[in-house]
């Protein structure tokens, strides 16, 4: 199973709009892939997805939730969000190592929309996201 990180713009997708529209077990449906050279062509279903905002253009950047690709069609990705992402759509994770974790997987290429995570960067996000929502509560 492969990993994909979806950075999401704040001028097609507000952050109002996707907290609003998107909740964990309902599906979404075509979620554009954008206009980016490198678009991925290996997106199975069933593949992880990261659901980013980047600093640049959005007030709360930070990982957003995550989910489970159901279909993609090489313009548009549809999925279904998993838990905690009802709680990260209403506490984002952001941070410096986050931030550092994503311009790694991004490649020094930050202009685009999904990106495949290896499974080193897949298992540090996996323990940011744990130790961020073990500390709710």
């Amino acid at each position: 199973m492969t990993c994909w990180l979806y950075q999401m713009r704040n001028d097609y997708y507000s952050h109002g709009r996707y907290r609003t529209e998107v909740w964990e077990g309902h599906p979404v449906t075509n979620w554009g892939i954008g206009e980016s050279k490198r678009r991925p062509t290996e997106v199975l279903p069933g593949d992880m997805v990261i659901l980013f905002y980047a600093k640049a253009g959005a007030h709360e950047p930070g990982i957003y939730g995550w989910g489970i690709i159901t279909l993609f069609d090489k313009e548009v990705i549809n999925y279904r969000p998993a838990p905690p992402s009802d709680y990260l759509k209403m506490s984002p994770l952001w941070g410096d190592e986050i931030s550092d974790i994503v311009d790694e997987v991004r490649g020094g290429m930050p202009q685009g929309t999904m990106w495949e995570v290896d499974d080193e960067a897949l298992e540090r996000l996996r323990k940011k996201i744990a130790e961020h929502v073990k500390g709710f509560g």
